[in-house]
């Protein structure tokens, strides 16, 4: 039916005393990666034929394309959350949906809609059939669809986690393609071959773990990548949530990841695989771990102590604050909250030379290599590594053996729960025994002189790896002259 044709039933039903209905049609489809939006198309068009041939008068379209309505979704459909204000607004007379899944696939989703559609007086058309949710049939007629869609998507989800799960379980590279990486496929079937590295990029995730771990910022480290030209896997430029994942990415090490946790060898090469390298990846994870990478600024801050040095009277961080009658600044307790702060204050340059004075002087000393630096191959991180890599063959060979048929499953899970708590405290002992990048690399003859090219960020992290700096309250008040005794410096490693 034409839109004249539509206009003149309109017309007619309102020359007879009566108004059209209003309609309004939402679409929706849960997956279109390439924003084609085919589907929501041709529903949108369905739901104007439906409307043209009953003389309905279209008062609103409602598309949500690539977004999900089963109760596992986690993105929000806007579309459908302006469609239930504009139903409660009373804007329309009628909901029209190519079927009831396009409104949704979970039950209290469905609840909720079905007692919007009763209060307002809207009723429900899909599939060709008007659905008036007032009446009994009509409640219990979509409240089986509805449940019926709830379960479509929970099966879809369990045979993709099935899938997920075998794959994990056979030690298949997840997904995407990770940066580092390519993958081969076969020509005639495009089966999956293997997952190679791709060096070129190998060589960026290497840089990026080794100047993260020796303590320079997320901030820094993308602003170089991007003027360097270099982009993510995908094509666009870097940013700190992509680096965050990277740092702490265990595949990088040859793992496989299954709900966070490693439960495998991958069957593919690690990228990082040098003793070194792998010290610096698990110092990363463990500036991640101190909640370091996203719940502080350390890119933006100016001064080497703040939020790193504590007041001696409260424990309060200190903080910056311009000095009074001065250009310059000082830092401040910030306080507690237990105390409001203002304890103790001392002029910024004044507290920083005198506590970069005791670290340089420390990392300057000729013992101090020996201390700090030893042979990565023999220390106890390689060690514990190799007790996790032993652990972890053990539990691979016992799977195997169950998918023989030679270990019942009663057997297998009984030795699972015996080797997997032994595998996860070896790699946490790995995490915990690993010198910081930060020292080895600050140990030097020279350390004065580079210093003050360093960056604030990766000085600062020096600072907060090594010592713990509190400052006391002035003996004399109003003292102008620097008192060294207010100072206190207690090292955080056995220097």
């Amino acid at each position: 039916m034409t839109a004249l044709a539509t206009e003149s039933l309109a017309d007619s039903a309102i020359a007879s005393g009566t108004r059209p209905l209003r309609a309004v049609i939402y679409a929706r489809v849960s997956s279109d990666p390439k924003k084609q939006e085919k589907s929501v198309t041709d529903q949108v068009n369905e739901g104007t034929r439906e409307c043209n041939e009953r003389g309905w008068i279209i008062a609103r379209v409602f598309k949500d394309n690539d977004r999900s309505a089963s109760r596992h979704a986690k993105k929000e459909r806007p579309e459908y959350v302006k469609l239930i204000e504009f139903l409660r607004s009373g804007g329309a007379d009628v909901l029209v949906t190519w079927e009831s899944s396009r409104a949704q696939r979970d039950l209290e989703a469905y609840v909720k809609l079905r007692k919007i559609c009763a209060e307002c007086n809207v009723q429900w058309c899909y599939k060709g059939r008007v659905h008036d949710l007032s009446r009994t049939d009509d409640r219990f007629t979509t409240g089986l669809d509805a449940l019926l869609a709830e379960r479509e998507a929970d099966e879809v989800k369990d045979r993709v986690m099935r899938g997920q799960k075998d794959s994990a379980e056979r030690g298949r590279p997840p997904g995407r393609i990770l940066f580092g990486y390519q993958r081969e496929y076969d020509p005639r079937t495009k089966a999956f071959i293997r997952q190679a590295i791709r060096e070129d990029q190998a060589v960026i995730v290497r840089e990026v773990i080794r100047r993260y771990a020796a303590g320079e910022s997320k901030p820094s480290i993308r602003i170089d990548l991007n003027q360097r030209g270099l982009t993510t896997g995908t094509g666009k430029p870097w940013n700190d949530r992509a680096l965050a994942r990277m740092v702490t990415n265990y595949s990088y090490l040859g793992k496989r990841i299954y709900q966070g946790k490693v439960i495998r060898d991958g069957l593919w090469p690690p990228i990082i695989e040098k003793a070194k390298d792998v010290q610096a990846f698990y110092a990363c994870v463990r500036r991640i771990e101190r909640g370091r990478l996203l719940h502080q600024r350390d890119g933006s801050s100016k001064y080497l102590l703040t939020g790193i040095a504590k007041c001696g009277t409260c424990g309060g961080r200190l903080k910056s604050i311009p000095s009074p009658r001065s250009v310059k600044r000082s830092y401040v307790c910030g306080g507690t909250p237990a105390h409001r702060g203002q304890c103790v204050t001392i002029r910024i340059e004044r507290l920083d030379a005198y506590v970069t004075e005791w670290i340089l002087e420390r990392l300057s000393r000729p013992d101090a290599g020996g201390l700090l630096a030893g042979d990565p191959e023999d220390d106890d991180t390689a060690e514990a590594m190799a007790e996790a890599d032993q652990l972890r063959a053990r539990l691979d060979e016992f799977t195997d053996a169950a998918a023989a048929g030679d270990v019942t499953p009663a057997a297998l899970a009984r030795i699972e729960s015996q080797l997997l708590p032994k595998i996860e405290a070896a790699e946490k002992r790995a995490q915990s025994v690993t010198v910081s990048p930060v020292l080895q690399d600050m140990i030097r003859p020279d350390i004065a002189d580079v210093w003050p090219g360093l960056p604030i960020s990766q000085q600062r992290e020096v600072v907060r790896t090594l010592v713990n700096v509190s400052l006391h309250k002035a003996q004399v008040k109003g003292r102008v002259k620097f008192d060294p005794s207010r100072v206190e410096i207690t090292w955080r490693q056995d220097l």
